[in-house]
């Protein structure tokens, strides 16, 4: 994240804002979790998304809107798919596993 501490602190309150069914099953993220109903469909995704959003003080609900579009426009739309349905569907949801960051291996062997 790149939210001074006055951003971050409005993240938090707006997410601890939210109905607590809405971020203990953002925060389960697992199925048959309790209230991981709340963000199996595009459309939950988008609502909690929408309800957020509305809890964030309006300078750090810009600043996230910003960084979303810039992200977006940066990587494509493998942000908006997690949303939003007519962005197609992601490859998975599964974790893979990236590769451990071996840095100047050259350098290193000096």
């Amino acid at each position: 994240m790149k939210q001074k501490v006055e951003g971050l602190r409005g993240f938090f309150d707006g997410f601890f804002r939210l109905p607590m069914e809405m971020w203990g099953g953002f925060l389960a993220r697992w199925p048959g979790l309790q209230n991981n109903d709340k963000h199996e469909t595009w459309y939950a995704r988008f609502l909690f998304g929408l309800t957020f959003v509305s809890k964030l003080p309006p300078k750090v609900g810009l600043d996230i809107f910003l960084s979303i579009v810039t992200y977006s426009i940066r990587e494509g739309v493998p942000l908006p798919q997690a949303v939003k349905p007519s962005f197609g569907e992601p490859e998975s949801h599964e974790y893979v596993e990236k590769p451990m960051f071996q840095g100047d291996v050259a350098s290193k062997t000096e």
